[in-house]
């Protein structure tokens, strides 16, 4: 069975993989962009989603909001500090950082490729990607409804399988 995941999972696996690969460039633009990318791709390859909270257009492309509000402290230098969660109890207070389950070979696939498509780009080159053109999920959504607004997943799904067609094809 698979594990429900929140935004700050799959945040914590991208911070783990700068870490290790020595990317000094994660900011929280990057980062929310990695995410949202993993969201869309998963959502495509999978029909079903990595997680629930909904991906909203903001003036700089795609948001998952949960991950904005804990990382915008680092404005635009690079995160610091992994997602933490509390889990607090009348017996035990209990602090744990998220993680994509070991065994998910489907979710590690995903943000996996994600990693490898996208770790030598900034948040600003990720930001021009869901700008591309005025047929983006994030164009659709913004302008038709404006800031903040939603972004629909079968819009997502189409643009996502656009850009896997192209990983698999320089795989």
């Amino acid at each position: 069975m698979r594990k429900t995941y929140l935004p700050a999972h799959i945040a914590n696996y991208f911070l783990s993989k700068a870490e290790n690969d020595g990317i000094k460039d994660m900011t929280p633009m990057k980062l929310i962009k990695l995410v949202y990318f993993s969201y869309a791709w998963y959502l495509a390859i999978f029909e079903k989603k990595l997680f629930t909270e909904r991906v909203e257009a903001w003036r700089y492309g795609p948001v998952v909001p949960s991950i904005y509000h804990e990382f915008k402290r680092f404005g635009n230098s690079p995160i610091q500090q992994y997602s933490i969660d509390f889990e607090l109890s009348k017996e035990n207070n209990k602090i744990s950082f998220p993680v994509i389950d070991k065994d998910d070979e489907d979710a590690l696939g995903v943000v996996g490729a994600i990693w490898r498509t996208y770790k030598n780009l900034d948040g600003w080159d990720l930001s021009k990607i869901t700008h591309a053109d005025e047929s983006t999920p994030w164009s659709l959504a913004y302008y038709a409804q404006g800031e903040n607004s939603p972004m629909k997943d079968d819009e997502i799904v189409k643009r996502a399988k656009e850009a896997i067609e192209k990983y698999l094809k320089s795989a």
